[in-house]
């Protein structure tokens, strides 16, 4: 996977979304060209397109025990589950997380426990779990603000001592930066946008559902109902597409995408703990994912990057970094010598030539 990108950028936020890489922006082109010939007869087979891609979905994500639903995004997919679930159901979520989850239950008028953000998660979930009573777990995998990385053995543990906890994950922030083993872990459900970490671009996401979740007390509606919510009227075979092209490609990666980023991460903490810039999330948490957030309420931070052509988000209250498989390790030493440069000059202190970016 060759990614495409300017020579004087570098790209800090695929959190957000990243560049494309060569092969899959050649297929788009080629795809692209071959519509305009053969126009709808290119939707020809497409069964079998959609069939295949599941298959390798399931492949991807060792889901072969579960069900594979396709929807255009993390939120629509989210929607279509809860509103094929009984109304009378309590959730638990966490505070901060994708503004997506609890928006969407609030709008379906479902009960609803917010838990207070905190670096030892798990535990205040377990708390809140016994404390409110709750029947529906619903958390990102990687928080999407700060990269707090939730302990998926904690996941697993819970969902075997509450059988009758519905858990379903939200893996956008996940889903492609390591090995994953659905069918093994503790969640019932769980949905993943295919812009970030899958490097699909946008308009697909994937749904994995275990079988066990069609026979639960928590569904109104029976399993083909459920599906043909998901997908009614035509699935892009553009968006899917990419999806499918973009998992073929990585499932012979994957070991190397995994080793790639968490090396860049133990990197860029080391250099973000020397500076005292790393946050309690990560310094707490022997769990990392690849995502950062430095603190940064003024907003000058986030400028000062972007001035010097390191594309990064603000979120929360900080600049937001996160890293990709396409990074590299001379990327994050320039960039701790930017850090260096920002706070020596708002401390006033004049940095030698040598120690700047060249």
């Amino acid at each position: 996977m060759r990614f495409i990108k300017d020579k004087n950028q570098i790209y800090f936020d695929n959190a957000k979304m990243g560049p494309i890489y060569k092969e899959l922006h050649d297929w788009k082109i080629s795809y692209e060209k071959e519509l305009l010939e053969k126009k709808s007869s290119l939707r020809k087979g497409h069964q079998v397109f959609f069939m295949d891609l599941k298959d390798l979905i399931k492949r991807f994500f060792s889901s072969k025990k579960s069900d594979v639903m396709l929807s255009n995004s993390f939120t629509s997919a989210f929607q279509k589950i809860l509103i094929n679930l009984k109304s009378d159901l309590k959730f638990l979520c966490v505070k901060n997380d994708y503004p997506s989850i609890s928006e969407s239950i609030k709008n379906l008028n479902f009960k609803l426990v917010e838990l207070e953000y905190s670096n030892d998660i798990e535990n205040e979930i377990k708390i809140g779990l016994y404390k409110h009573k709750s029947n529906v777990l619903v958390i990102s995998i990687v928080q999407y603000i700060d990269g707090l990385k939730l302990n998926l053995d904690f996941i697993k543990e819970l969902k075997n001592k509450n059988k009758n906890l519905l858990i379903i994950g939200d893996g956008t922030q996940y889903c492609g930066t390591e090995k994953f083993n659905f069918d093994e872990s503790g969640f019932d459900i769980v949905i993943s946008s295919g812009y970030k970490w899958l490097h699909a671009g946008y308009g697909n996401a994937i749904v994995m559902i275990k079988n066990t979740f069609f026979k639960s007390k928590f569904l109104k509606n029976d399993k083909l109902i459920l599906q043909k919510t998901f997908e009614a009227g035509h699935l892009d075979l553009y968006s899917f597409g990419s999806l499918k092209f973009s998992l073929f490609q990585m499932e012979k990666e994957i070991n190397l995408i995994s080793t790639k980023i968490k090396f860049l991460t133990k990197k860029m903490i080391k250099g973000l703990k020397e500076r005292k810039l790393l946050s309690n999330v990560k310094n707490d948490r022997s769990i990392h994912s690849s995502i950062f957030n430095i603190s940064d309420e003024d907003g000058k931070l986030h400028s000062f990057l972007s001035k010097n052509n390191f594309i990064v988000s603000s979120r929360g209250k900080g600049c937001r970094v996160s890293l990709a498989y396409y990074n590299t390790e001379q990327e994050i030493k320039l960039f701790l010598k930017m850090l260096d440069k920002f706070y020596h000059s708002t401390l006033n202190i004049e940095t030698p030539e040598s120690e700047l970016l060249p």
